[in-house]
């Protein structure tokens, strides 16, 4: 009933709905500090589509919700709902920048709905186990320790209170409520029953089956110190061989016949693709690669013999687009490419008729969706958005598919009850990759047997970067910064699906929650004097002032967010950069005002000096500018763009990190009398996220300690019968 509805939405209090507020308490709409006027029924309408901003409403359900006790056409229904996008300025149907609909399915909100902002729990918590996430997408995680005496930090007065932490937890309260008959157990219990496989020690990733389901390929090393290597398992008796290859990041394998077999050699900026052929007795007898581009984040087979799907980028600073690879005849092709440059068809695969292709998209870099296209129609027959990263599809019959959650697990999808279920859990060992054989019925599974726990550590910048200390503190902090206050850290410890960003005291071990929020964080930056920090969580760009116990949010557009947002010298000012129609801006926060206003077009990262700026381009070339943003000069180096990469000013001296996934590189040059220096590490013993102390001679990073993957075989019955 819309009662309900209304009594959570006051729960919630104030929403950012894209460029708007939505005041559910008095049941008004702004825009900046403008009320604007609406109808009550279309904001009655706006209501239901927040309290289920997950899903598709049906047509139907708008009349039984919004429109209770009353009859009226559909027509009528349709006419509100056009008089909603009008009141959004959402005038585009095939591009909805709000509302978004699709037949037989309903209507759906599309827009940036705001972050989880909560004032921390007061009471010390005993958080459980929980996941650790180790790929590109996510960094934080693990077990948490007792939280003693806990903080609160409310949301300041007079600032916008709409990321209270009520928002989420009652709309995610009543969409529990609303889903729980669609999310009962697939299986009685036990769900099920894994077999374990005895393979070798170590780490262990990517699976593939061979056609005649003779032979298993997985990719493992005894160790961190070990390279990454090809292993062939006769599934019959279990001997295990290793394919003694050259490439040096193997991953993606795929069976392209029973004696043929490809993998991707990924590589930031040079990643390829390789044949590796197989005699007879499954020795390697040829290693050959055959294509590259600057990044390939999957490898498939196509719908006809000597067909390949791969999803690349033809530039590293371009989208992830899907490509057909001829083999045969040696030629690309271009399937499928998105006309936004903030969305990336990175997983895609056919159904095993062809007739269906089922693509995973990540968009804004934050956010997951499914996507199940009829290749005859063009219909979209699944459209499903998450927050979960979706790590691998496999089609079990060309109704029903698997994927890899982060957070969940296995999830099956049945396309004809348009219906996703949670399979198997990660439960203690989390899944870290599976595949299908046996036509669909049999599932072979890697579990982490152990969480992988970072090791911090500090490093001198004057002795070119050497290591000087360990950095003991709790398993359960993940990507520390320096506090500056009694020695302290800043950490984030994910507890289920929340993280918390904690001040860690080392002198008595208390971790104090400053901030919690169902969101990935990232920490920026820390400015002592304004005792305030920096933080990006999702999309939205957060400032805690730890002195007022305050939020700000920055004040930012739609737009595609760059990730290396700082602060001003004095921290008056937070200058991001933002993707504008194709384009780099960048933009100042005031936040005494907490207006933005934009600077200089053209550059998407800066940083303030006393003497200027320093600046970078889309493509991370670094510029210096005068205190005007006139630009002076290049300064022949680039940074890394991606969001786990850090760069910072200090005592006239810029560092930064740079990586491809084999190595990371630290970097310093001295901006008065160019000295550049650098120095190489292996990419598992130094990862690109490190943090600066104030006076820029210490460095804090980490690395990641090996752990042990299991494999399983698990039979289950024909989930399409289910």
């Amino acid at each position: 009933m819309l009662l309900n509805v209304c009594v959570y939405l006051d729960f919630m209090s104030k929403v950012i709905l894209g460029e708007f507020i939505f005041d559910s308490s008095s049941n008004l709409l702004y825009w900046g500090e403008t009320e604007l006027e609406a109808e009550p029924k279309v904001l009655e309408l706006l209501a239901f589509l927040l309290i289920h901003q997950d899903r598709y409403v049906s047509l139907q359900e708008l009349h039984e919700h919004v429109w209770a006790g009353r009859v009226v056409s559909d027509t009528a229904v349709r006419g509100t709902i056009k008089k909603l996008r009008n009141l959004l300025g959402d005038s585009s149907i095939d591009e909805p920048k709000y509302i978004k609909s699709l037949s037989k399915r309903g209507y759906k909100l599309v827009c940036y709905i705001a972050d989880v902002v909560s004032t921390a729990p007061t009471e010390s918590a005993t958080p459980t186990g929980v996941e650790v996430e180790l790929d590109l997408l996510q960094a934080s995680g693990g077990y948490a320790d007792v939280l003693q005496q806990s903080a609160s930090i409310p949301i300041r007065s007079g600032r916008v209170p709409s990321l209270a932490f009520l928002l989420l937890v009652g709309a995610a309260l009543l969409w529990f409520i609303l889903q729980g008959q669609q999310d009962t157990p697939l299986f009685d219990e036990p769900p099920l029953s894994s077999q374990l496989i005895p393979t070798i020690a170590g780490e262990k990733r990517g699976l593939a089956v061979s056609p005649d389901g003779a032979y298993l390929a997985f990719i493992g090393r005894p160790n961190q110190s070990e390279p990454w290597q090809v292993y062939l398992m006769d599934r019959q008796n279990r001997d295990i061989r290793l394919l003694s290859i050259t490439t040096q990041q193997p991953s993606f394998l795929v069976f392209e016949d029973n004696h043929s077999l490809l993998l991707v050699d990924l590589v930031v900026g040079n990643s390829s693709i390789y044949r590796l052929q197989l005699d007879n007795n499954m020795q390697l007898v040829g290693e050959d690669m055959v294509i590259d581009f600057p990044l390939i984040s999957h490898l498939g087979l196509g719908r006809e013999k000597g067909d390949w799907l791969i999803n690349a980028t033809d530039d590293i600073y371009s989208t992830l687009k899907l490509y057909r690879w001829d083999a045969g005849a040696e030629q690309l092709q271009l399937l499928r490419a998105r006309s936004s440059v903030t969305e990336h068809i990175y997983r895609s695969t056919y159904s095993p008729s062809g007739r269906r292709l089922a693509s995973a998209v990540l968009i804004n870099g934050v956010e997951f969706r499914l996507e199940v296209q009829d290749l005859q129609s063009k219909q979209i027959l699944y459209s499903e958005q998450t927050t979960n990263s979706i790590n691998r599809l496999e089609w079990q019959d060309d109704e029903s598919l698997i994927f890899l959650d982060d957070t969940q697990g296995l999830v099956l999808v049945e396309l004809t009850s348009n219906r996703q279920r949670v399979i198997m859990e990660h439960a203690e060992e989390k899944i870290e990759d599976f595949t299908l054989a046996g036509s669909g019925q049999k599932l072979l599974i890697l579990r982490n047997q152990s969480l992988s726990e970072p090791v911090f550590y500090e490093l001198a910048l004057e002795s070119e970067f050497s290591t000087e200390r360990i950095v003991n503190v709790p398993h359960a902090l993940r990507m520390l910064h320096y506090a500056g206050i009694n020695q302290g850290y800043f950490g984030v410890i994910r507890q289920q699906d929340q993280r918390m960003l904690v001040n860690y005291a080392p002198l008595n071990s208390n971790k104090e929650v400053l901030f919690v929020t169902d969101k990935h964080i990232e920490i920026l930056e820390h400015h002592p004097a304004q005792n305030a920090l920096l933080l990006q969580a999702g999309q939205q760009l957060i400032v805690l002032d730890l002195n007022m116990s305050g939020v700000d949010l920055v004040s930012t557009s739609q737009s595609f967010l760059d990730s290396h947002a700082a602060f001003s010298l004095d921290g008056s000012h937070v200058y991001y950069g933002q993707l504008i129609a194709g384009e780099w801006e960048l933009y100042q926060f005031d936040r005494a005002s907490q207006r933005s206003h934009l600077l200089v077009k053209g550059y998407r990262s800066i940083r303030e000096t006393p003497k200027g700026f320093i600046a970078a381009t889309g493509k991370g070339d670094l510029y210096l500018l005068d205190q005007e943003l006139r630009q002076l000069k290049s300064l022949g180096h680039s940074i890394n763009t991606e969001f786990i990469s850090r760069w910072y000013v200090k005592q006239q001296k810029l560092i930064w990190s740079d990586f491809d996934l084999v190595s990371t590189w630290l970097n310093q040059l001295d901006l008065d009398n160019g000295e550049f220096q650098q120095r190489r590490f292996t990419y598992e013993k130094m990862r690109p996220r490190f943090a600066i102390n104030q006076n820029g001679s210490h460095v804090l990073g980490y690395s990641l300690r090996s752990r042990n993957s299991n494999l399983y075989h698990v039979d289950f019955p024909s989930l399409s019968k289910k």
